[in-house]
């Protein structure tokens, strides 16, 4: 078994972390509150936990729908040849590019998924285009629009990931 890279967190970082999770502006008062501390230990973790990198940032949930016409897609990318460089090359494109929202690289028959997000299909047959004429190492592209999104990501599920599992009695 690998070494963890995960650093330990214990019960009450993880209830900062999962508070913190579904409400980021909450104020410190209320923080120390929901997790049972006083102001002033909550905040330290909290500032803690910052400074370690285990919070990365934070966010506005934008409703993207009510901001601006748009079609995200899915796009399992596979390359010609896999050395580091060439693996590279087309990671530091998909970062250069704004509508690429996320990517994955992958095992199985794919070596990558993008997520993109476009004003239409149009503008991502565009995009797409013109990243294969940019990386000519890509093979294929399959690509899937989304038709809906019927589970959204609202943050990871810290106690079942963290928490010691309990046997079925």
């Amino acid at each position: 078994m690998g070494m963890r890279k995960s650093q330990r967190v214990d019960k009450v970082d993880l209830k900062i972390l999962t508070a913190l999770q579904s409400a980021g502006r909450i104020s410190n008062l209320e923080l120390a509150a929901k997790v049972g501390l006083s102001a002033s230990p909550c905040h330290a973790r909290h500032r803690q936990m910052e400074k370690q990198k285990i919070i990365r940032g934070y966010r506005a949930d934008i409703d993207l729908g009510k901001v601006a016409d748009h079609v995200e897609i899915l796009s399992f990318v596979t390359l010609h040849k896999h050395g580091r460089g060439q693996q590279g090359a087309f990671e530091q494109l998909i970062e250069d590019t704004p509508q690429a929202i996320a990517c994955y690289q992958i095992s199985g028959n794919f070596d990558y998924i993008v997520h993109f997000v476009c004003r239409s299909v149009g503008d991502y047959v565009t995009l797409h285009n013109a990243l294969i004429e940019q990386d000519p190492n890509i093979a294929s592209v399959t690509t899937n629009v989304i038709m809906s999104e019927t589970k959204k990501f609202a943050g990871y599920p810290l106690k079942e990931l963290i928490e010691p599992v309990e046997a079925a009695s």
